[in-house]
């Protein structure tokens, strides 16, 4: 084919070939981490809905149950209102009660019939959240209660036989026994402590508090036996704008590295009592206390030892080396519900 003079087209010379490509090169090296930042900032909006689905919740479950904050209900030497003939106790304590119930919701809700009791195990801490789930007749696992950028624990929400399979790895702790069961069904996100036990501990007084390890907790005097828990109520909290709820573990959503919550430098979405969810800084919060010994001036502190599906100290992996010491924070809020965690904290000499 010619053109009107006579002439063939002309077509593209090397040389404007590779400018072209380079042209397209420079552009996507431009616009890809902008597309990555803009899926990132779309992980972190859904992620502080997630937090504030969990405060909607928490406001809709106070008014339904006479104020009381969301926690294992069932009450140790009490028959149990389970349809399974092995949890309807009764049984001596509040947490084999707890137990019971969180076996029972999980049998139901997460069609897991081979789910057995639990010896030693306080499900407060990182399934807390089941009793809402429950409450909000949701099916298990539920996304909801998992930060996208949590993707060790999507994958096991993904696939719950194929962890038990052993099948997910890095393995979590008793994966792929009875008691590792659970895993798939936990959360990204942590409920303080001070939410279903009370705000302090020592005599006569019982509460949990944290153990030298910075995921095992343990309890004073004799709580395990005597103990009272899930009698916090919402009208406890007595600085609501300024006391964290709930908190993500391990904060993912800023710089490079994903940070154990109480990490100074850590910086998170947190979903406060007054329904908000706000990023802060854990070094803009108070320190803490410990409930052991209220009037203690000093923080709660313990190892942070990370295991290989935890995340690791930034640039110093695992265990060993990766062995640091750390406050607890608004894990730890002096005075408890009645306590502040940013804008000062409360006068705990005197209790």
């Amino acid at each position: 084919m010619t053109t009107a003079r006579g002439l063939r087209p002309r077509g593209f010379t090397l040389i404007e070939l590779l400018v072209v490509i380079a042209i397209v090169a420079l552009l996507i090296s431009v616009l890809l981490p902008a597309i990555a930042q803009a899926r990132k900032s779309g992980r972190l909006t859904i992620c502080t809905s997630n937090l504030h689905q969990f405060t909607v919740s928490t406001a809709s479950y106070a008014a339904d149950y006479k104020d009381r904050l969301w926690t294992f209900s069932w009450q140790g030497g009490q028959p149990l209102p389970s349809q399974y003939p092995d949890l309807q106790g009764p049984v001596g304590t509040d947490l084999e009660a707890a137990t019971c119930q969180a076996i029972d919701i999980l049998r139901r809700r997460a069609d897991r019939e081979d789910m057995e009791f639990i010896e030693n195990w306080i499900p407060q801490i990182l399934y807390n959240h089941i009793v809402l789930q429950d409450y909000l007749a949701q099916r298990m696992p539920e996304p909801m209660v998992c930060c996208p950028e949590d993707r060790l624990r999507r994958a096991w929400q993904q696939d719950p036989l194929g962890f038990d399979a052993l099948q997910i790895t890095p393995l979590a702790p008793d994966q792929g026994d009875s008691r590792g069961k659970r895993w798939p069904y936990s959360s990204s996100y942590e409920c303080i402590p001070a939410a279903f036990t009370p705000d302090r501990g020592d005599p006569p007084y019982s509460s949990v508090t944290q153990a030298g390890l910075h995921r095992y907790y343990q309890f004073t005097n004799n709580t395990a036996m005597s103990g009272r828990f899930n009698r916090r109520l919402i009208t406890d909290v007595q600085f609501a704008s300024q006391k964290v709820h709930l908190y993500e573990t391990f904060t993912r959503h800023f710089g490079r590295f994903n940070l154990f919550y109480a990490f100074p430098e850590a910086r998170a979405p947190l979903a406060f009592f007054d329904a908000s969810v706000r990023v802060k800084r854990t070094q803009d919060a108070g320190r803490g206390f410990n409930p052991a010994i209220p009037r203690n001036p000093f923080p709660t502190s313990f190892r942070f030892i990370p295991g290989l599906w935890e995340e690791p100290v930034p640039g110093r992996g695992y265990y060993p080396p990766a062995e640091v010491n750390l406050l607890g924070y608004y894990r730890w809020t002096r005075g408890g519900l009645k306590g502040s965690d940013f804008g000062g904290e409360l006068n705990t000499a005197n209790w």
